[in-house]
């Protein structure tokens, strides 16, 4: 088996300028990039297809590796361990801050991004369903809100399928942000987390934050925490700009208003405010057209009332005059 040859990465399409919306693809990906590793990448991916029913997984020829274990495993055997830099000590620190990284942020980005039922139902769900194909994205999303409630059940010792008040998030909140100070302390002025080389644990932690800081969702109270730790967004932004500057993707690209301000807009969302303005004006017009027509009608019947008043009881009425008694 040759990686160089034939091997395709297959993960979800990007948002929020990163290379892709899920950790377990964004830390594959850092596997790739950080290592140097030749391979492709296929972004438009069907998770149906890796015979698991999820992303990421790596193909070489017939054979399919599917999720983070299998293809960093693939990797390492072919000449592509990510701590291959790191001396024996730092392998170990490594590991162990992974795990404590994995014990406070999991839940976490479960929950937060999975289990809160406004958070799926307004951004998350949208985002797997929109990379998913058609009939799967009916039903696709809701297998990692099911996965979810696994994982709260286990971490955070609550049902995200119970009622809102019995989510007890605030658990998962403080030690999120503790956690985020510590890394942010451990950081310090390193451009890695252990001097001038990268390591797995640099991937797990950039993956993490990368995408609770810059997706966009109604309730995520850990995202402003982030952004008070400079050291750590720039560790966020430096990757993304250095390391995934070919591959980060954005729905939205910034355009310039009629008025002269700048707004982000899709492509959609131009036809729709398009359309609408012309919507508003053919309404405008026809607003003044029915204006105009009811006048004219209400000139007539004023003058056929006033005529045949006499045929009823001589009492001339005037609708204007009631009108203003109302008034």
């Amino acid at each position: 088996m040759d990686i160089q040859l034939g091997a395709m990465l297959h993960v979800y399409k990007g948002e929020w300028g990163l290379p892709t919306i899920d950790f377990e693809c964004l830390r594959a990906l850092c596997l790739l990039r950080f290592t140097r590793c030749p391979m492709d990448v296929e972004t438009n991916a069907n998770p149906l297809r890796s015979g698991a029913g999820k992303l990421p997984y790596l193909q070489i020829g017939n054979d399919k590796f599917v999720g983070y274990t299998q293809i960093k495993r693939v990797l390492d055997l072919e000449g592509y361990p990510i701590d291959a830099h790191l001396n024996t000590k730092q392998k170990h620190l490594s590991a162990t801050y992974a795990n404590w990284v994995f014990t406070n942020l999991h839940g976490y980005y479960h929950y937060f991004l999975y289990g809160e039922p406004f958070n799926f139902d307004k951004t998350t769900r949208g985002l797997y369903a929109k990379r998913t194909p058609f009939p799967f994205n009916f039903y696709y999303p809701s297998t990692y809100q099911r996965e979810a409630c696994d994982v709260l059940q286990v971490m955070a010792s609550f049902d995200v399928n119970d009622k809102l008040d019995k989510h007890e998030s605030e658990y998962l909140v403080l030690n999120a942000k503790k956690c985020v100070n510590l890394l942010s302390r451990k950081l310090g002025r390193k451009v890695w987390f252990f001097g001038d080389t990268y390591s797995e644990f640099d991937a797990i932690v950039y993956s993490y934050l990368a995408i609770i800081f810059k997706i966009t969702l109604p309730n995520n109270p850990l995202q402003a925490h982030i952004k008070a730790c400079q050291n750590l967004v720039n560790f966020i932004n430096r990757i993304t700009k250095d390391i995934f500057r070919n591959e980060g993707y954005n729905s939205t690209k910034l355009t310039k208003a009629s008025n002269g301000t700048d707004s982000h807009l899709t492509h959609s969302e131009h036809k729709f405010l398009e359309s609408d303005c012309s919507t508003k004006i053919v309404a405008g017009v026809g607003a003044l057209l029915a204006m105009g027509a009811f006048a004219a009608w209400r000139g007539i019947y004023n003058q056929l009332t006033t005529r045949s008043s006499t045929d009823y009881d001589g009492i001339d009425y005037d609708d204007d005059d009631a009108e203003e008694g109302l008034e």
